[in-house]
């Protein structure tokens, strides 16, 4: 069975009686695109378009092309929010797409180092690291606390809004993000289009050594990856599916490539074949808890 992945603005002309499953996404590069141009790529949800038993549909508020959202973000989308909550338009769905906090973690990391206080900063300069420490000692631990309290505080207003909104009985499902190789892949497209490297970058700015690049990045989605399963609370019907289990089988990119690596586009992206491994387990937890 397939899910039809449509826009905000179809919603009138389509027979929402005909799918069984009815959901609405927003969210971050992971559900819009990760390449330039678009077609050289795919989304987690064309990842899951082919996974579930039965047909179902998702209207998908994240943007081809906004790669860079955030997730205050979502609450400027009129799309989103007009589809969640007003009560006029009568829109009831069975669960909530929510792709979040990775594109915040890739933009926390690039806060420049010129930055004085490292509370406002996701990583530390050279001088503050004691010597010898190890290399998550490169995290700022009040740039951390600055950033979890920022994730926590969102998704707090998310949930607070569904319910005491129309889609109060809706379920909320999200996802981690599976590690990645830190190296020299931006997206493709030419310079007109191209976005990245995002950890290379960060992590090179910040003169961290090479040795020591790819623990930090372990470090830091694995700090998301555990704050993000924090949030799952059934008894809220908030399920939270961890991308990062080995069984999935994604395989990560080589170290020192800088294009298509086994099952990643870019530094930061799945390719369509890594999609569909993610979207078949992501599909069928969610099938599991409806």
């Amino acid at each position: 069975m397939t899910l039809t992945i449509k826009q905000p603005w179809d919603v009138p002309d389509l027979d929402l009686n005909a799918y069984k499953y009815k959901f609405l996404a927003e969210g971050d590069s992971w559900f819009s695109i990760g390449e330039f141009p678009p077609w050289a790529t795919s989304s987690l949800l064309f990842g899951m378009s082919r996974s579930f038993t039965a047909s179902n549909l998702v209207i998908n508020c994240a943007r081809q092309g906004d790669t860079l959202s955030h997730m205050h973000q979502m609450w400027y989308d009129s799309n989103f929010t007009r589809m969640l909550d007003a009560p006029h338009l009568g829109y009831y769905w069975d669960a909530l797409l929510l792709s979040a906090g990775g594109n915040d973690l890739i933009d926390a990391c690039l806060v420049a180092p010129t930055v004085t206080d490292p509370a406002q900063r996701l990583l530390l300069r050279p001088e503050e690291i004691p010597s010898g420490a190890p290399p998550e000692a490169c995290i700022s631990t009040g740039g951390w606390q600055a950033f979890e309290g920022y994730l926590r505080a969102n998704f707090s207003d998310l949930v607070q809004r569904r319910n005491h909104g129309v889609n109060q009985d809706a379920a909320l499902f999200m996802h981690t993000y599976t590690r990645v190789t830190v190296r020299n892949a931006p997206t493709g497209g030419g310079p007109l289009f191209q976005h990245g490297p995002w950890l290379y970058q960060a992590l090179t700015q910040y003169q961290v050594p090479e040795a020591a690049q790819q623990p930090v990045a372990d470090a830091l989605f694995n700090r998301l990856g555990d704050l993000l399963l924090s949030f799952d609370d059934p008894a809220q019907r908030i399920f939270v599916f961890d991308s990062q289990d080995p069984a999935i089988g994604v395989v990560p990119a080589l170290p020192g490539t800088s294009g298509v690596s086994n099952d990643f586009e870019n530094e930061i992206h799945l390719t369509p074949a890594g999609y569909r491994k993610v979207g078949a387990a992501f599909a069928a937890f969610i099938e599991s808890k409806l």
